[in-house]
């Protein structure tokens, strides 16, 4: 794969009005879109001449000459092309001779036999190859009606989960080559995202010092409150911008893409420039005072199984979305702590399945339902008990609620409430589950939100 970037790369191509010609290129996304579409690898010149002027003539730089016979004949000197049924010494000059060259050989032209192969069944390959053309020969343009003539345009992609043609593990030199797969678009901004959709991805570089990456965990810094010239954090984080689009990540359970960045956490981290590693889940969020004494914000992230990305038409607001009528099934395997039912169980017993927080009973077809939720967090760095006075039985509003801090307990089990809503002023215990203080005390900490609310109205991250 590889060698195809460099063999792109290395392309030798006219440059003397200062700008790179464009015939080599769009001759080589036309085969690149005969492989996506499998239509055959080879085709005479007699039959592909009209199609590449077409191209050329759409495409090609302005005031250059859309003659298709030099890029089909000059491109058999590079590692991605092939000529047959040639016989004798193939001519190197433009112009008149070629032209009468290539009716009299008529030969046939296409990708080379392991190219095309790589090309037509892997997507993600192809996708490499396509961008490393467009980076090179048309950067700063929008090349989306080429590549719908070319057969190559890219499914539809509204921006979140996995991206069509990147793959797990992918590498990139720099920034701008990250952005130009989509993977993360910002050039600068760590989290890419709003308030009002969620974060898309962030980049885990080790920029920020209270960054803590153990692999398959990440506790992220939220962006802000640094001095561009030192890197060190020098005034208080706000809930605001990239900040506030992984809340609503949290919130909506959509995952992010994660790129880790030399730099960071040298276990998990590339050596050198950045690697794409996957799909993580925002699963808690909190504010603390950091290393220098300033107020971050923290985000508790873990990996999910690795899913080939299956992009979705995007849906107009107005329309309802068709779904499946048959959805897919697929076996994955991740790991989570292992709590202990018998906690929970005792927990949910001992309040009669009624919610401490506002005294509603749930009543299924098969019995009473409630949910246990645990105080501090049992997962890295909060590292909680799974014991009953780190558990609270709630309904699911209020457990939702607890979890995202919008409401809080007091040592006096009076309920401080962000939310609204009516729920009881104290805290119900009973005589056989009594809650621990200093755990409550920690969520309290852990949910601190000065400054602004996550519901206010946000501008992009990638600003």
């Amino acid at each position: 794969m590889e060698e195809l970037c460099a063999a792109v790369e290395a392309l030798r191509v006219d440059q003397s009005t200062g700008l790179p010609a464009r015939h080599q290129p769009i001759t080589l996304l036309w085969g690149l879109g005969r492989a996506a579409a499998g239509r055959p690898r080879l085709v005479p010149w007699a039959n592909a001449r009209t199609e590449l002027r077409r191209l050329l003539s759409k495409y090609g730089r302005p005031s250059s000459d859309p003659s298709p016979e030099y890029p089909f004949v000059a491109l058999h000197r590079s590692r991605l092309w092939e000529l047959d049924g040639v016989t004798g010494e193939v001519p190197q000059a433009r112009g008149s001779r070629l032209r009468s060259w290539l009716t009299a050989q008529n030969p046939r032209g296409g990708l080379r036999d392991e190219v095309y192969a790589l090309m037509a069944t892997n997507p993600a390959a192809r996708q490499r190859v396509v961008d490393a053309l467009l980076r090179r020969f048309f950067d700063g343009e929008d090349p989306s009606t080429l590549l719908q003539d070319c057969q190559l345009a890219a499914p539809d992609f509204d921006g979140f989960g996995a991206v069509p043609g990147s793959d797990v593990g992918q590498t990139f030199t720099d920034r701008r080559a990250l952005a130009a797969t989509r993977i993360h678009r910002p050039l600068q901004a760590g989290i890419c995202g709003t308030s009002e959709q969620g974060a898309e991805s962030i980049v885990v570089s080790g920029g920020y010092e209270d960054d803590e990456d153990y692999g398959d965990v990440i506790v992220y810094t939220g962006q802000g409150g640094r001095d561009p010239d030192t890197g060190r954090q020098v005034r208080d984080q706000e809930l605001t911008r990239g900040n506030a689009a992984l809340v609503t990540s949290l919130t909506t359970g959509a995952p992010v893409r994660v790129v880790r960045g030399a730099g960071g956490e040298r276990h998990y981290s590339p050596a050198t420039g950045l690697r794409y590693d996957g799909l993580f889940r925002v699963e808690d969020y909190w504010s603390e005072r950091g290393r220098s004494g300033y107020l971050v914000w923290r985000y508790r992230l873990t990996q999910l199984p690795q899913i080939a990305a299956t992009p979705q038409p995007a849906i107009p607001a107005a329309r309802q979305p068709e779904g499946q009528q048959a959805p897919g099934r697929t076996t994955v395997t991740t790991q989570r702590i292992v709590r202990s039912t018998t906690v929970a169980d005792f927990v949910k017993r001992a309040h009669d399945y009624t919610c401490q927080v506002c005294d509603i009973r749930l009543t299924t077809p098969t019995g009473a339902y409630a949910e246990a939720a645990h105080i501090k967090p049992l997962g890295r760095p909060h590292a909680g008990p799974d014991i009953a006075a780190n558990v609270l039985c709630l309904c699911p509003n209020h457990h939702v609620l607890f979890d995202l801090g919008m409401l809080t307990i007091a040592d006096d089990l009076t309920i401080p409430s962000r939310a609204g809503g009516s729920h009881r002023e104290r805290l119900r215990e009973v005589a056989t589950h009594q809650i621990g203080r200093e755990y409550l005390a920690y969520h309290r900490t852990h949910h601190a939100q000065p400054g602004v609310g996550i519901e206010e109205e946000l501008t992009s991250a990638n600003d």
